[in-house]
């Protein structure tokens, strides 16, 4: 196995070489493509309806053994058929977020062992409760995309 200071240097090499590919795309022998910005992430749609609203990358901590050993990522949406209830979720953002991410450091904290597949059940029906609380009613559904471990 490598050394901390091995794949430190590693991730740092290859952080390099991708910057300088993406600054100098004729020293990486490709063409220049427009660089994707921070919202590009958040606006690709789940589903093509129209009363979906989707929602920034979530993500949570996974712990074993008294130490991070990895990264909970999901990317996910609402589907709101109510116009009035879709202007309320866009203005209520921050509070959703919160309810969120404080749902999945819960699931990672108790529900999910380290090495375990993720239960996409669980983690919907755990940020379907978030969002009704935090928007005080029902009406809006969680749609999940894709649900991904980094481990370390």
């Amino acid at each position: 196995m490598f050394s901390k200071l091995t794949k430190l240097s590693l991730i740092l090499a290859c952080t390099l070489c991708l910057g300088l590919s993406a600054t100098y795309p004729a020293v990486a022998g490709a063409p220049s493509a427009p660089a994707p910005s921070a919202d590009d992430g958040r606006r690709r749609a789940i589903t093509s309806s129209e009363n979906f609203v989707p929602l920034p990358v979530l993500m949570a901590t996974v712990q074993a053994d008294f130490r991070a050993q990895g990264l909970l990522q999901i990317e996910s949406g609402l589907e709101i058929p109510d116009a009035a209830l879709r202007r309320r979720v866009t203005e209520h953002m921050p509070r959703l977020r919160d309810a969120y991410i404080s749902a999945l450091s819960l699931y990672t904290g108790m529900n999910y062992r380290y090495g375990d597949i993720p239960d996409v059940e669980r983690i919907t029906q755990l940020l379907q409760n978030a969002t009704d609380h935090a928007l005080g009613e029902e009406g809006a559904t969680v749609l999940l995309g894709m649900v991904m471990i980094h481990a370390n």
